[in-house]
């Protein structure tokens, strides 16, 4: 029988890491630092212009408060802008700024240059591997959205 502590563990440890590098702020381009997750929304806005917010939240794998308040944080340093929907009264789309242009370009390459870390390990792998790892994360992801419903429902 496998000892499944040890992964348990390392995901932790990975998981707690990366939220640590999510929080660091960095230069694109601009005078104003950018921390992980504040350049993430920018590229995907970048990659979906007039997206809205509800569909931003899925694709960043937050809540729709917690989307929300990046882009208020975005607008109001000037990276994003919102319009009123041409579908609905209730719902606004996002886009880029001049500012966010710059951010959105500078990340790209950034990632261009440096080349990823992530696709090197992976490209390294069989291709069987990188299946199971989707299969995993896949599952694990889908564990974690229910505990966090049920933690939302429990208060």
């Amino acid at each position: 029988m496998h000892d499944y502590r040890e992964v348990s563990r390392l995901s932790e440890r990975v998981m707690h890491k990366y939220m640590q590098f999510e929080k660091r702020a960095r230069n694109y381009g601009t005078e104003t630092t950018l921390t992980q997750a504040e350049i993430h929304t920018i590229a995907i806005v970048g990659e979906k212009p007039d997206i809205n917010v509800t569909e931003l939240a899925k694709l960043r794998g937050v809540t729709k408060g917690a989307a929300s308040q990046m882009v208020y944080k975005l607008v109001e340093k000037g990276f994003l802008s919102k319009q009123a929907s041409p579908n609905s009264d209730t719902e606004v789309c996002l886009t880029l700024t001049n500012n966010g242009k710059i951010a959105f370009l500078a990340h790209q390459k950034y990632h261009e240059e440096s080349g990823s870390e992530f696709t090197r390990i992976l490209s390294q792998m069989p291709q069987e591997y990188q299946d199971y790892t989707i299969e995993f994360l896949t599952a694990f992801e889908k564990i974690m959205d229910e505990k966090l419903k049920t933690k939302e429902k429990n208060g």
